[in-house]
C-alpha cells in the first residue's frame, strides 16, 4: 500500500489512511470518481473514508499516477503499458484504460484499476490433501470470475505444494504471483520466471530448471492451454488459474481434458470462498 500512496494525490493517501489496508482489493480511478473494493464490496472514497459523495479525478491526475508509477520512463515500461498494464513493486498491477494506438501503445490515459495482491497462508488448507500427491501434484485448475481470490489461492497453494519438498516453478508474466523482487512468499522450493510469456517461460523453465509442478495464473489462450498441454506431456505436474463461472470452463477453453482436479471459487463477495472441488468427470469431491 505504501509504494501505492507515493504515486497517488495526496488528498485520495490520506484517505486510503482512514480504512483497513487488509481490506483494500482494489482502488478504481474514473473521471467519474474514485471507487475501493473494500472487503468484496465497491464504495466511493472521500476524505472521510468511504462516503456516499466521493472524490472526483482529473484525467490529468490519471496521467501523473502513470508517470509516477513508471518512474517517469513511460518508453521503459511500454511493453507492459501495450497490454493493458503496469506492475509496481509488491505484485501490485494497475490496469490501464485508453486510447490504444495500433497495438503499439495506450496514450491519454482515461481510468485505472490499482489491484493489491493479499497473502492469506493457509487459505489453501481445505483443498491441499485433495490436490498433493506423494510427489508433485494433481494437475489442477482454479477457476471463477474475476475478482474472487484466485491469485491469493494460487500462491498459497503453490507455497504448500513447494514447502512439501516439490521443485516448483512459477510463471509470473505480470509480477503479482511472486511480486517484484519476489517480495510475496512462494515458497522454499520454488524458481520463479517474471515478466516473460507462458510460452517461453514454459518451454525454457521446464528444459533448464527441471520442475516437479509449474504454476501459472490466468490461463486465457489457445496457445496458453498448448503451453500447459506440453508441459503434461513431458510429465510435470500442473497448477493453474482461468476465468469462468463454473465447471463449464471447458466449453471456454478446450484442450483442457488432462486437468485432473477443477477448484472453483464462489463470487459470493468473499475473496477465497471455495465452492467446490471436482475431478476431471465434475463429480463433486469436496
Amino acid at each position: 500500500m505504501e509504494n501505492i500512496k507515493k504515486i497517488l494525490p495526496i488528498r485520495i493517501s490520506r484517505a486510503l489512511d482512514k480504512l483497513d489496508k487488509s481490506r483494500v482489493y482494489e482502488i478504481r480511478l474514473r473521471k467519474t470518481g474514485v471507487f475501493v473494493n473494500y472487503g468484496g464490496k465497491f464504495f466511493r472514497l472521500s476524505e472521510t473514508g468511504i462516503s456516499s459523495q466521493g472524490f472526483k479525478v482529473a484525467l490529468s491526475e490519471i496521467e501523473e499516477i502513470v508517470l509516477k508509477a513508471s518512474e517517469y520512463s513511460i518508453y521503459a515500461v511500454n511493453d507492459q503499458i501495450k497490454n493493458g498494464y503496469l506492475t509496481v513493486v509488491g505484485g501490485i498491477r494497475i490496469g490501464i484504460c485508453g486510447e490504444v494506438v495500433d497495438g503499439k501503445t495506450i496514450k491519454n490515459f482515461s481510468s485505472l484499476n490499482i489491484r493489491f495482491p493479499h497473502e492469506i497462508k493457509g487459505c489453501a488448507d481445505k483443498i491441499i490433501n485433495l490436490v498433493v500427491k506423494p510427489k508433485g501434484c494433481f494437475n489442477t485448475v482454479i477457476v471463477s470470475p474475476p475478482g474472487c481470490g484466485k491469485t491469493t489461492l494460487l500462491r498459497d497453494l503453490i507455497r504448500q505444494l513447494s514447502n512439501a519438498g516439490n521443485n516448483v516453478l512459477v510463471v509470473d508474466e505480470r509480477y503479482e504471483l511472486a511480486g517484484e523482487e519476489l517480495s510475496l512468499d512462494v515458497g522454499l522450493s520454488t524458481d520463479v520466471i517474471s515478466g516473460a510469456s507462458k510460452d517461453f517461460a514454459f518451454n525454457q523453465g521446464i528444459r533448464y530448471m527441471r520442475p516437479d509442478i509449474i504454476a501459472a495464473d490466468e490461463i486465457m489462450s489457445d496457445l496458453d492451454v498448448e503451453s500447459l498441454y506440453k508441459a503434461y506431456l513431458g510429465g510435470v505436474s500442473i497448477v493453474a488459474t482461468a476465468h469462468a463461472n463454473n465447471v463449464s470452463y471447458r466449453q471456454r477453453l478446450g484442450g483442457l481434458e488432462f486437468i485432473e482436479r477443477i477448484i472453483v471459487l464462489s463470487d459470493s463477495g468473499n475473496p477465497g470462498c471455495i465452492q467446490g472441488v471436482f475431478d476431471n468427470k465434475s463429480e463433486k469431491l469436496a
